[in-house]
């Protein structure tokens, strides 16, 4: 009696195990996490402002699961005037179901629609009121704390220096000091006298010196021009020889010809 009842607690234990492994099977398969996942748009939400390419976030599942579809319209038209712009044939749970490219459109209050189609033709929506589209940009967060002011440090600025001025410095005149002796004028001695005993020698004068410049300029004005002599009567002979040359070029190239002529004359004359 005691193992039957033990056989019967086995194999209902057996059977609970294999009815659990089922359910844990079951749970795991898309078709029941598309079933339990609620479909809807979380991205944008309602009230947003939004401008450009806006994109869509949410979650588009439904058992049995066909396709979705996303449209827009402009506020406070009606349910026929939805326009579509994105959608899909897999499902999707918590990503992205499209792009709303709003950048284009006129300004103004839009209604955005998530339309999740079953395999038999039903579907379910979803709706995203008072979106403001084109109407400037989203109000930036601010905070309550008090914006903290810099302190403002101080900058050493140097001073300017000032610029040393050049001048000449004169000593002044103390009474009492002896005042600096003037040069006196040297002599000059004539060459035909003989100079005294502790006396300075003759200093030249300046038309000495000039003529001494005039004697030099005269002589180098003659080797110069005796130079350019030569120089012409060289390029004299050259000249002369070089045409001689060439007379003489002309002169045995006239008696070549003539030659020439003459033996041709002749032996045309023995053998024609």
């Amino acid at each position: 009696m005691k193992r039957d009842i033990l056989d019967v607690a086995s194999q209902s234990s057996k059977r609970l195990a294999v009815f659990l492994l089922c359910a844990v099977w079951l749970v795991s398969l898309p078709g029941a996490a598309y079933a339990q996942a609620e479909s809807g748009i979380t991205s944008p939400a309602p009230g947003s402002v939004i401008s450009g390419d806006v994109p869509i976030f949410g979650t588009a599942a439904i058992e049995p699961f066909q396709k979705y579809e996303l449209h827009f319209k402009q506020d406070p038209s009606g349910d026929d005037a939805f326009i579509y712009f994105a959608g899909g044939t897999s499902p999707i749970v918590g990503g992205q179901l499209g792009v709303w490219q709003a950048g284009g459109l006129p300004a103004g209050t839009y209604t955005l629609r998530l339309r999740v189609v079953k395999a038999d033709g039903n579907y379910a929506e979803f709706f995203i009121p008072n979106l403001t589209v084109n109407q400037g940009a989203a109000p930036t967060p601010t905070s309550d704390q008090p914006t903290e002011t810099p302190t403002p440090t101080a900058t050493f600025t140097p001073a300017p220096q000032p610029t040393p001025a050049l001048g000449q410095v004169t000593q002044p005149q103390v009474e009492g000091d002896e005042l600096t002796p003037t040069p006196a004028p040297v002599a000059v001695v004539d060459p035909g006298q003989t100079p005294a005993a502790n006396a300075l020698l003759p200093t030249p004068t300046p038309g000495s010196l000039t003529a001494r410049e005039t004697t030099s300029d005269a002589t180098g004005g003659g080797l110069t021009r005796e130079l350019g002599e030569a120089l012409s009567f060289q390029r004299l002979r050259t000249q002369l020889f070089n045409g001689m040359r060439i007379s003489a070029a002309i002169f045995i190239g006239i008696a070549a010809i003539v030659l020439g002529k003459r033996v041709f004359e002749w032996v045309w004359r023995r053998y024609s």
